[in-house]
């Protein structure tokens, strides 16, 4: 229809592929075959759709069972250089599509009937690796295939860190630290009180994206191109859901609540991207917090030592640099950048197909991906070497304020305040003070 194109001899792929190679120039920026984890969620689409249609006998079972084995042999070995287009192209996602259906149905073609690639016959890429799906609901289910399972991989990294903050903080509970409010001296506290708070802080975040992931068990598989499910067989719309879950090994997946919905809308995976930047953001507080309280080492406030990784500085000998909590930090400020780019697209979606979702699919993925590298290096390569500072810490916590927190708990706020006042800022004073009460007492 638009006109003859030249395919590489030995390519698994087609013309359709190689045209959305002239049309999408990488010049350095990621292809498909970037996102392995996207490529084998779109094999699986194609993998249960084929045994749908050998179960509802709309394909031939030597056909069926080519593409079935086919699929298996790509899933096992993936010949990533077989899916050059650009990750992010215009079109709802068809150039992916058709650079796996295109790969599929060569491979089919050669090893099951023996023909030449490029042949497309028996197997035909749009009329069997393609029957009764559709670039807009295989690629959906795909999308939501490939974030369940880069959660798996990103759950497990948090979880580390979850029981570092755990172990960091009962190893140094017996140590004291004095607690800021407005960077102003307050009250001493444990560094397992602290770290208490950077725990729960992780564990909520960790519960509210598994919640988000949760909701990803709603497909749109068998919907079609807009969500009407007359698109495809009655017979395969009433089978998909059970093959999905036989071949996913699982029973959660079922039918989005509207078909139509999850055409022209992509919030479920854009609450994901919510979730995350929410999750970056609060650690982007936690790594500056290590970065702030280990400052100095002579004139900041050198409470907490960091692991010294490398030097910091080509030209001050002997200079160390949080370059691990400022690592994380940078982590998390792309994904919130990756994020913000997510979320545009659902101002953008119009009408019956939110055409967005290349953007959408493979920021979502770099971003869990960089996320969970933040993560990584931040757990192994410096929290699990922090160590409290105590001699400048006990130092803090006889400070004027600790001390005066001391006396109020002893006289109340009111004998605290007068104490203050009347030793003119001098703590000696003070702690007189305090050593009187208790004598007395």
């Amino acid at each position: 229809m638009i006109g003859a194109l030249e395919v590489p001899v030995d390519a698994l792929y087609g013309v359709q592929t190689q045209r959305a190679i002239a049309l999408y120039p990488l010049n350095g920026e990621k292809p498909l075959s970037a996102y392995p984890v996207l490529i084998k969620a779109m094999l699986r689409v194609k993998r249960i759709a084929a045994k749908t249609n050998l179960n509802t006998g709309e394909l031939e079972p030597k056909i069926a069972q080519s593409i079935i084995q086919v699929i298996n042999r790509l899933l096992d070995d993936l010949p990533l250089e077989q899916f050059p287009v650009h990750a992010c192209h215009g079109g709802g996602g068809i150039s992916t599509n058709m650079n796996i259906n295109e790969v599929v149905a060569n491979l089919v073609n050669r090893d099951a009937f023996f023909r030449p690639l490029g042949t497309y016959s028996p197997v035909h890429p749009n009329d069997h690796i393609n029957l009764n799906n559709s670039t807009s609901d295989a690629q959906t289910t795909a999308c939501h295939f490939a974030v369940i399972e880069q959660w798996q991989s990103l759950e497990s990294s948090i979880d580390k860190l979850i029981n570092e903050f755990n172990a960091q903080g009962a190893k140094w509970q017996h140590e004291q630290k004095i607690a800021r409010t407005c960077l102003q001296d307050a009250v001493e506290i444990s560094f397992a009180d602290l770290f208490s708070g950077y725990q729960s802080l992780i564990e909520r975040n960790k519960k509210r994206l598994n919640q988000g992931v949760i909701e990803l068990y709603k497909i749109n598989l068998g919907g079609n191109i807009i969500g009407r499910k007359g698109d495809v067989s009655q017979a395969f719309f009433e089978s998909i859901i059970d093959e999905v879950n036989t071949q996913m090994y699982t029973s959660l997946f079922c039918h989005s609540d509207n078909l139509f919905d999850s055409s022209q809308n992509h919030d479920d995976l854009i609450s994901i991207a919510n979730r995350l930047e929410l999750f970056a953001r609060g650690l982007i507080k936690i790594a500056k917090d290590f970065r702030l309280m280990s400052s100095g080492p002579e004139t900041g406030f050198a409470e907490l030592n960091l692991p010294a990784v490398q030097p910091g500085s080509s030209a001050m000998p002997g200079k160390v640099n949080p370059t691990i909590a400022e690592y994380l930090v940078q982590c998390c400020m792309q994904v919130c950048g990756r994020c913000y780019t997510i979320q545009m697209t659902q101002d953008h979606g119009e009408l019956d197909l939110n055409v967005w979702q290349s953007l959408v699919i493979h920021n979502l993925l770099d971003a869990m991906s960089c996320l969970e590298n933040g993560i990584q290096a931040f757990t192994q390569h410096c929290l699990s070497g922090v160590t409290p500072n105590s001699q400048q810490n006990q130092q803090n916590i006889q400070t004027m304020i600790p001390t005066l927190i001391r006396l109020k708990q002893e006289k109340g706020y009111s004998y605290a305040a007068k104490v203050f006042k009347e030793s003119q800022g001098d703590i000696t004073k003070v702690r007189a003070h305090l050593i009187k009460d208790k004598q007395e007492s």
